[in-house]
């Protein structure tokens, strides 16, 4: 922990803590944030991940990081596009194909496994060429999550999404 720690209240976390480090914090708090950003730049590539203008917020549990999210300001985003799932752009159901279930016994007791099999996306969307479409107009916003990163042995346990509950 630091002396002057800015620590963003979020429920739910308990005997963790997320801080949030701005470009005008001591010299050791920046430091630190660029050591867990080259991290960050080996999984997602370098370079692009930080600037002046942002603010880093970091998860902290067991006196570590377990993940860290990069903020900017914005003035305007583009919402994309989605469709339900299941369903195609113009607005036909997609069919969905079952395997035959399987059966395993273990003496009187028999487990069943069933598997919905969904086809893939380019079969849904005919149109879909990997691209994430936007709509046209844009939207007022004031953030701008750049990055998102949480350390392989602590994901799948919600700290991204405290991560973003922090920013909010």
């Amino acid at each position: 922990g630091w002396r002057n720690e800015r620590v963003v209240h979020v429920p739910n976390v308990e005997r963790s803590r997320v801080i949030l480090v701005l470009d005008s914090d001591p010299l050791a708090q920046r430091n630190k944030v660029q050591e867990v950003v080259k991290m960050m730049e080996t999984e997602l590539g370098g370079g692009w991940i930080f600037h002046k203008l942002c603010k880093v917020y970091l998860f902290i549990s067991s006196q570590r990081i377990a993940g860290c999210l990069v903020a900017e300001p914005i003035k305007e985003a583009f919402e994309v596009l989605s469709y339900p799932v299941g369903e195609r752009q113009d607005g036909a159901i997609a069919k969905r194909r079952r395997s035959n279930p399987s059966k395993l016994q273990f003496g009187e007791i028999v487990l069943e496994r069933e598997v919905i099999k969904r086809a893939p996306s380019e079969v849904l969307h005919e149109n879909h060429t990997g691209v994430i479409l936007c709509k046209k107009e844009a939207v007022h916003a004031v953030c701008g999550i750049r990055a998102i990163w949480v350390t392989p042995s602590n994901r799948r346990k919600g700290i991204a999404t405290q991560l973003l509950e922090a920013v909010r």
